[in-house]
């Protein structure tokens, strides 16, 4: 089909698709509305259904797939013992079935280059928009935030409410990256203007959460380089200006938040308290004491914190319920609500994805694939610090990203092995 012209659906699709993460700033309910217009746009297509459900049926028999399929079922037999099993079974569900739409949207952007320039570049536009408006709701008009959200002109200056949306950065950073790499100049500025805009918001609303995303991106690519290319001198380069970047945060961090050591209960914790707060901290080991009541498959997804004890006040932070909605770390979530089985799972599932882009990118080289591990590090390496597990919005962000990355053709813009030294 690659010679074919575009059809309307098509273009729709692939502009729908670009534009969904961006547009977040607006709502999450706006990302889903989108994301489900883009499906109905694929369906719609005679060429890009079929070409979706053959990959999707392709994929089921992959070991990768196969994975998915086994963590799921797993996930749904910890519903069945859930004191909420029709939530519990919603949240196993909805997260295969984000999976489903991610290999049904890979598949159709393959079907033509020009489908993947589309959105593509509808990434750099919408990402360069919705940043812009997001930094001048956060510093010179925050009555943009409260009318585009029906709420009045109200000038309340924002605290927190745009802190979700620049945790983005650990998904659209390595997109914008890698659609500037392929893009011509002009379109190369506006994506780095926008993942300029990203870090500028995300240090504007001290995500560390955000930072740590960043950092994990870095270092899987630094890793990704040297197993392509080995110990030249460019490598050791990149690896050692990301052990340089670890070592200025740690310092930075010790530095700007020596002071909570001071207002912090007395105990025995486990991270330094400038590094990780105590309240996590707490949060966390009440979430493990929960393990122990359903050690193999786990309380039910999605319901920790309407365990036994989750509603006491947080120790040090009375405001707050000891599981305030959630543990703030997908580890910990993931083991106390699925267990032990269900974690297990989980992390055969990335660890083979790791394995299987670390495996094509040292044969290959190319370019969206380190994109797309830096999108897979960043993702779950932010997520041991901010969002729910099974919030839908963050999941489909990760998945609509992740394959956008993957299903970028291979150009000459990939990294060939002799232009490192």
């Amino acid at each position: 089909m690659s010679s074919d012209r575009l059809q309307p659906f098509q273009i729709i699709f692939a502009a729908l698709i670009g534009v969904s993460i961006p547009t977040v700033v607006f709502g999450r309910a706006v990302l889903a509305a989108i994301v489900a217009l883009g499906v109905i746009a694929l369906l719609t297509d005679r060429h890009l259904r079929q070409s979706a459900w053959h990959q999707l049926r392709e994929y089921a028999s992959h070991p990768v797939g196969i994975m998915v399929i086994v963590t799921v079922l797993f996930w749904a037999v910890s519903a069945l013992g859930s004191s909420f099993p029709l939530r519990s079974l919603e949240a196993a569900l909805r997260s295969g079935l984000f999976v489903a739409v991610g290999v049904m949207v890979y598949a159709a952007l393959r079907t033509n280059p020009k489908l993947h320039e589309i959105s593509s570049r509808v990434i750099i536009a919408a990402a360069a928009v919705s940043v812009t408006v997001a930094i001048m709701e956060m510093t010179v008009l925050p009555e943009l935030y409260w009318v585009l959200r029906l709420k009045g002109l109200i000038s309340t200056p924002l605290d927190t409410e745009l802190k979700s949306f620049s945790s983005l950065i650990v998904i659209l950073f390595p997109l914008l990256t890698l659609a500037g790499w392929r893009a011509p100049p002009a379109w190369r500025f506006w994506a780095a203007f926008a993942a300029t805009g990203f870090v500028v918001l995300a240090w504007h609303n001290s995500n560390r959460a955000a930072l740590a995303g960043l950092l994990g991106a870095l270092l899987v690519s630094a890793v990704a380089l040297f197993v392509r290319y080995g110990a030249k001198r460019v490598v050791i380069s990149a690896v050692l200006s990301v052990g340089a970047l670890f070592a200025v945060v740690f310092l930075w961090l010790s530095i700007s938040r020596s002071h909570l050591s001071n207002v912090a209960p007395e105990n025995d914790w486990f991270f330094p308290v400038w590094l990780i707060d105590f309240q996590r901290q707490t949060i966390w080991a009440h979430s493990l004491e929960i393990v122990r009541q359903a050690p193999w498959f786990g309380i039910g997804p999605n319901t920790i914190n309407f365990a036994s004890g989750a509603n006491k006040p947080l120790p040090g932070n009375e405001s707050l319920h000891i599981i305030p909605a959630h543990p703030h770390n997908w580890f910990v979530e993931v083991l106390a609500e699925t267990g032990v089985f269900g974690l297990f799972c989980l992390i055969a599932v990335i660890a083979s994805c790791v394995v299987s882009l670390l495996k094509d990118f040292r044969a290959k080289g190319n370019a969206n694939l380190i994109s797309a591990m830096a999108i897979l590090a960043g993702y779950w390496a932010s997520g041991l610090f901010n969002f729910s597990y099974w919030s839908s919005w963050w999941q489909v962000s990760f998945v609509v990203g992740f394959v956008i990355a993957l299903a970028s053709p291979p150009t000459q813009k990939s990294i060939p092995s002799q232009s490192v030294k």
